[in-house]
């Protein structure tokens, strides 16, 4: 195999996973130099996530990256806790492409001026939960090849976020989040005064008090080469946009904030958005059910997630407009994944669930919805990779046979509400016939812990199981035997990173009653980590 050309290689790599890759790095150079390729090495995040302030510790992850042989660096920082300490990014500037902070304690100009004056190859900045900023008006560099920005949950202003954006002439990929836009035309009258800005200068929009959404609609009708855009506080933003903006590819749209805020023009809404004709990607949260319409003429779109909402209590007409929909989706000729899902709300009459057509169910590779009584999914879906069903209440045991026996290309499973299983049935699913499974979520899954014994399956890495019994176990022998249980599992599913078994209250109410939970809590979990050399992440409740 070795002698095959390097890009062949890569190829074949692509289909390994990342653990699978670093062994095979250790063959020889050939392999090595395949398995740092620069497509492996963009999806690799290297994160510094703390659970305390600890100096020892930011250290050592420091010079880890310092001793790093890779020419290329995604990091994520979680509650960065130095901001003075910025040698991370003097000494690897060049090499960085990707940075992620969570819980930035304060963005301030030397913090901004290491991070543009030493990343010349960054491609995506990401602020998430930003405490506070703390900016002047520098004249900094801006970073051509910086392509992608998240803004989510960060208190900026107008003059702020002109300082960052001005950072990246060549956007592509946007996304404000809970950034408190304001929109209101008192608001924008109070803070900008009528003057004259004909020379693009931003002083019209430059307030240090508010963040507006007419600023943004500014940037927005001036890139040129935007193609992504994520929003969750205005579509007023959207609607405003200028007809230059009709090549964007992906949008995400919640409209959730903006009902809260002030009433949305659903007409206008609904004309702009039947515009967007290339959109291969699509994302609309609480969408009202009159509006799906609009969604069907997109006929370009690969990529459809919806949530939608029943605006008044016109069921009939809402059932009506689903039926239409659904129907309407076999016009849609490449869709690949579809997420379709009524929002949650205190109403609590359901809506009838559709059937989807059968090219629909062949053509997909990720199914994210609510079942209908036909199950069509379980017979036509063989290509799908994903699936997630909502409503699990609906499989009958037959059911659950025929989806572990048919959907063979599963890499991740979710079920929610399956009440039908229990040890006897659990038993007898063939879980070692989905033979790609990485992700198996059954919640709740109304199981023993015996039934742990029967999971088996070498590259599953995600397992949730929860209103599991413990029982009997008011003794610390019996307990033992539940240990036994996940030993056994800890054999057959070695590739394991994340175990969630959550137990049903009674069992947690039996070995507390029993002067056991602390023996549960504690001495059990060391014990468990000893079984999965790979797991990052336990949680036992």
């Amino acid at each position: 195999m070795e002698t095959l050309p390097s890009e062949i290689i890569t190829q074949i790599l692509e289909y390994l996973s990342f653990d699978d890759r670093q062994e095979l790095a250790r063959v020889n150079k050939v392999f090595y130099h395949a398995s740092s390729h620069p497509v492996f090495l963009k999806k690799e995040l290297l994160s510094y996530e703390p659970y305390e302030f600890n100096l020892r510790n930011f250290r050592n992850f420091k010079n880890m990256l310092f001793k790093s042989k890779r020419k290329l660096l995604c990091l994520k920082f979680v509650n960065y806790p130095y901001i003075d300490d910025l040698t991370i990014f003097t000494n690897l500037g060049n090499y960085i492409m990707s940075l992620n902070f969570m819980g930035l304690a304060l963005l301030n100009d030397s913090f901004l001026d290491a991070i543009t004056q030493c990343c010349s190859n960054l491609e995506t900045l990401e602020l998430i939960n930003v405490v506070d900023l703390i900016l002047t008006d520098n004249n900094r560099k801006p970073i051509l090849k910086l392509c992608s920005i998240t803004l989510n949950s960060v208190p900026i202003s107008d003059r702020e976020i002109n300082l960052i954006l001005k950072l990246a002439p060549n956007l592509k990929d946007l996304s404000i989040l809970n950034c408190k836009l304001y929109g209101q035309y008192p608001i924008r009258k109070t803070y900008y005064p009528p003057v004259n800005d004909m020379d693009g200068s931003l002083t019209k929009y430059n307030s240090n008090d508010i963040f507006s959404e007419h600023n943004i609609i500014h940037h927005l009708n001036n890139f040129v080469r935007l193609n992504s855009l994520k929003l969750n506080e205005s579509s007023n933003v959207f609607c405003q946009i200028q007809p230059i903006q009709l090549q964007i590819k992906s949008l995400s749209l919640n409209l959730i904030q903006t009902i809260y805020r002030h009433s949305i023009d659903y007409e206008n809404l609904n004309l702009v958005l039947g515009q967007y004709v290339f959109l291969e990607q699509l994302e609309l949260f609480y969408l009202p059910t009159n509006l799906l319409s609009v969604v069907s003429k997109l006929y370009n779109l690969k990529h459809l997630t919806i949530s939608y909402s029943v605006k008044d209590l016109n069921f009939f007409e809402s059932g009506k407009y689903l039926k239409l929909f659904v129907e309407s989706l076999k016009n849609l000729k490449y869709i690949r994944t579809l997420s379709f899902n009524r929002t949650l709300n205190l109403n609590r009459h359901d809506l009838p669930i559709y059937p989807f057509s059968e090219c629909i169910l062949k053509s997909l590779t990720s199914l994210d919805c609510s079942l209908d009584s036909n199950l069509g999914v379980l017979k036509y879906g063989k290509n799908l990779t994903n699936l997630r069903i909502r409503n699990g209440g609906i499989l009958k045991v037959e059911d659950l046979q025929l989806l572990f026996r048919n959907l063979t290309n599963l890499k991740h499973l979710w079920i929610d509400d399956c009440s039908v299983l229990n040890d006897e049935i659990f038993i007898k699913l063939s879980i070692s016939n989905l033979k790609e499974l990485i992700t198996l979520k059954i919640i709740p899954s109304n199981i023993s812990h015996r039934c742990l014994r029967h999971v088996t399956n070498s590259r599953l890495k995600i397992l949730t199981l929860t209103d599991m019994s413990l029982e009997p176990c008011s003794t610390q022998a019996e307990l033992n035997e539940f240990k036994h249980s996940v030993e056994i599992l800890s054999r057959a599913v070695p590739k394991l990173t994340r175990l969630n078994i959550c137990a049903h209250s009674r069992s947690l109410n039996t070995i507390e009653s029993s002067d056991n939970l602390t023996y549960f809590k504690t001495i059990f979990k060391i014990l468990l980590t000893t079984y999965f050399k790979r797991l990052k992440i336990l949680k036992l409740c």
